[in-house]
């Protein structure tokens, strides 16, 4: 923990030099959640919305790409978080994004499990991190 904890600290170091980095690490949480949010809303409207609107739907989060946006804030917003002082908040999010993978539960397959276990390992290792005492020390908390 004590490596990824320097680790960590370089990163933010890094991302210090850069300008954008000031003005969005202030949006790391609305970004890591509103692109879940977003996430869930599709799934949700697909389930209780009638047939007929599936074409609204597709046209608004796949032809305006609001979809493929939601999911690249979460992962912008999963970079902040984790160089931000908000990285025990990460863990939650990530164990929400391997369920929104396989939300529907009616259609499992192996090209759905991998991710969503990719992201739960992921969030099992940043809650660890987290639970350490190096995120402390590290000043990320």
């Amino acid at each position: 923990m004590q490596q990824f904890s320097v680790v960590l600290q370089e990163l933010r170091r890094w991302f210090e030099s850069f300008g954008w980095y000031r003005q969005l690490r202030k949006y790391d949480l609305h970004l890591l959640f509103g692109g879940l949010g977003v996430g869930f809303l599709y799934q949700i409207l697909i389930l209780i919305l009638p047939y007929q609107s599936t074409s609204g739907l597709i046209t608004l989060f796949y032809t305006v790409p609001l979809l493929a946006l939601a999911h690249q804030a979460f992962l912008l917003g999963a970079w902040l978080t984790l160089t931000s002082g908000n990285v025990k908040y990460l863990p939650y999010a990530l164990w929400l994004q391997a369920v929104l993978i396989i939300f529907p539960f009616s259609h499992i397959s192996l090209s759905n499990l991998i991710p969503a276990a990719v992201y739960a390992l992921l969030g099992y290792f940043a809650f660890k991190y987290t639970a350490s005492s190096y995120a402390s020390k590290s000043g990320t908390l």
